[in-house]
């Protein structure tokens, strides 16, 4: 019977310069979705974080004419409107909008209490009717102690909290940009560690070919 040569165990090992093809088919399998996964993530943040258009251009334009159209309209009411003039339902018109400017400060007061980010269109509208407010009670004023009584609301209550509710609507809106930024710069470099990080099965220290 013929002896068989026996393979030492260098014989059995494969060279180093095969090509591991196997290996990396195996490493893109595993990547592949992963890899996807990835790019479907940046790509919902991206279109998340970028600021989106609510209107059409040409409706800004619209309103911006017609702002610029009233202007002769109230050069023109200088000259025409009367300097006294009697209103009807006086009372209601003023009741109405108290109560108004009542229920604007109760729910501005709420989102502030529960921590609602929402609360940037609430407070922005109470401020708006604050100051309405203080200007026709100074300007409707019949009399000296009339005009001292709605000053002094004015200047101690009714400007400085309206300078307040604005304040908290543009303290939203500026930490909701900042949060987008800093979201935005979080991705960048994450994208870019990302595409830094070597491919599973290479060797960090080994220089390009």
């Amino acid at each position: 019977m013929a002896n068989v040569p026996r393979r030492s165990e260098d014989d059995l090992v494969p060279p180093a310069d095969l090509p591991p093809a196997h290996s990396e088919e195996s490493v893109q399998a595993v990547q592949a979705p992963e890899t996807a996964r990835t790019e479907q993530i940046e790509g919902t943040l991206t279109r998340e974080l970028r600021p989106t258009r609510v209107v059409p251009r040409w409706i800004g334009w619209l309103v911006i004419i017609v702002g610029a159209l009233m202007l002769p309209w109230v050069a023109g009411l200088v000259f025409i409107l009367p300097t006294r003039h009697e209103a009807a339902h006086y009372g209601a018109s003023w009741i109405g909008f108290d109560l108004a400017l009542c229920g604007m400060l109760i729910r501005t007061g709420w989102l502030a209490q529960k921590g609602r980010e929402h609360i940037e269109l609430s407070a922005a509208m109470t401020g708006t009717l604050l100051l309405v407010d203080a200007w026709f009670d100074v300007v409707t004023a019949d009399n000296h102690k009339e005009l001292a009584l709605a000053l002094l609301f004015a200047f101690v209550g009714e400007i400085p909290l309206a300078a307040f509710c604005l304040w908290i609507a543009g303290r939203v809106e500026f930490r909701r940009q900042r949060r987008a930024e800093a979201m935005a710069r979080l991705m960048r470099q994450w994208t870019a560690r990302r595409g830094a990080v070597p491919a599973q099965g290479d060797d960090p220290l080994e220089p390009p070919v």
